[in-house]
């Protein structure tokens, strides 16, 4: 017996602009930890001629065990995504999922849907349920987190969803760090984010990515991570960093752990380790502090790849047209996997819309140009094959810091000596 979809939404006005609801909604690593999903195990990416995707797992509520095919998000940025996820064993045969903003005045408009198809008479019921609970608890998670931004208050995640602090041991690197003359609001607001900060948030940081979060001085924010490191609050590890996808695919302590060349298993590439480019720096609260778990709730979503502005599926022989708002800077739109490329370039005078076809030997037009501002992209797959297309920036990400950088700054001084006495 067959059963038909479900299909669920749920719309909700927020008194934000679009782009504050897109930084909550888009990371979707930390909203289904939010909402209560379980922590997902994924494998490598498959590829065929009609198929891209990653096989995942799940064990809902501890109990019932769940797995399926996991194909690319499609998004717009600060504007939609979805996701589709094809099972093959459990209780659900197909979900496909996802959210649209639409600005409205002074206010966006979240609209939250759903569509699932239920594999057994219990997959019915489970998918009204966890469809109505999701998009309820994930309205309710935006309205949570944008009442602790109005407040200025830092509102912790449910204490299941997170570790616990050595309060003993934090009072003591609160004491130390008072005693290097930081700014007392900046330790302060370090304090908070080791204590609220979901699990994920505490691990593999970003000091200038938190500075700017906080409206805090960089170099300051560098120097608080540097003290807390040599109190042993934090530890560091080099990133390794793919040229194309701008994910990490392997960390080290040490530069003279490094490995020459890492592979990526989403751009199907080996990539050197560049010093200057690809090796970024970030530090980890120590588990004598907080023991911090690193689960992976969702790893397709567009937080993932903040370079990428739009992410489309195409089928072979199809044509997708997105409209996106491009700053002036320069893009290119890619196809993961082959990783053909073609520029596409800022110009005054250029066109408000572009077109882009992919072939067996790559992009048709060797390079674009385009008005800064809305401008609609057609995206032509003529191949036999599936496409996953993206448009993204070319600047690497300017919070990153990288192992040249580290060579450099006076703050990292001893730990650039550490780093050449171990590699010689």
């Amino acid at each position: 017996m067959g059963y038909q979809s479900i299909v669920l939404q749920a719309e909700q006005k927020f008194p934000v602009s679009p782009a504050v609801l897109w930084d909550l909604l888009a990371n979707t690593d930390q909203l289904n930890r939010e909402i209560g999903m379980p922590h997902v195990a994924y494998g490598p990416v498959v590829v065929s001629a009609d198929a891209f995707y990653r096989e995942a797992s799940a064990r809902f509520w501890g109990l019932m065990a769940a797995n399926w095919r996991e194909y690319p998000f499609e998004w717009v940025r600060g504007e939609r995504y979805a996701v589709l996820r094809v099972f093959e064993t459990g209780l659900l045969d197909v979900f496909y999922g996802g959210m649209d903003l639409r600005p409205h005045a002074e206010e966006t408009s979240v609209r939250v849907f759903a569509e699932v198809t239920p594999r057994t008479l219990i997959g019915w019921g489970m998918a009204r349920l966890m469809g109505r609970r999701g998009i309820r608890d994930t309205l309710a998670f935006c309205e949570r987190s944008i009442a602790t931004r109005n407040s200025r208050v830092d509102l912790p995640s449910p204490p299941s969803r997170m570790s616990a602090v050595d309060r003993d041991r934090l009072d003591q690197l609160l004491a130390a760090l008072r005693g290097t003359h930081l700014s007392e609001p900046l330790v302060a607001r370090f304090a908070r984010h080791v204590v609220a900060a979901p699990d994920r948030d505490v691990l593999r940081m970003q000091p200038y990515a938190l500075a700017d979060g906080w409206g805090a001085d960089r170099a300051e924010v560098l120097r608080l991570f540097v003290q807390a490191a040599r109190l042993g609050a934090l530890y560091h590890t080099w990133e390794i960093i793919c040229p194309n996808c701008r994910v990490p695919h392997a960390q080290v302590a040490t530069l003279a752990g490094m490995p020459a060349r890492v592979h990526c298993d989403v751009c199907a590439i080996e990539y050197d380790t560049d010093l200057k480019e690809n090796v970024e720096l970030r530090y980890s609260v120590h588990p004598s502090l907080r023991p911090a778990r690193d689960e992976t709730y969702c790893i397709g979503g567009p937080a993932n790849f903040p370079h990428i502005w739009a992410q489309q599926y195409l089928l072979p022989g199809t044509e997708r047209v997105v409209s996106v708002t491009l700053p002036t800077e320069p893009f290119r739109v890619r196809a993961l996997q082959v990783n053909a490329s073609c520029p596409l370039d800022p110009h005054p005078g250029g066109p408000s819309e572009v077109a882009f076809t992919y072939r067996d030997d790559g992009w048709y037009q060797m390079r674009q140009t385009f008005a800064p501002g809305r401008v609609t992209v057609r995206l032509r797959n003529e191949t036999a094959h599936v496409v996953v297309a993206v448009i993204e920036q070319v600047q690497w990400d300017p919070r990153a810091i990288t192992a040249a950088q580290v060579m450099t700054l006076p703050e990292f001084r001893e730990l650039a000596q550490a780093e050449v006495r171990s590699a010689t």
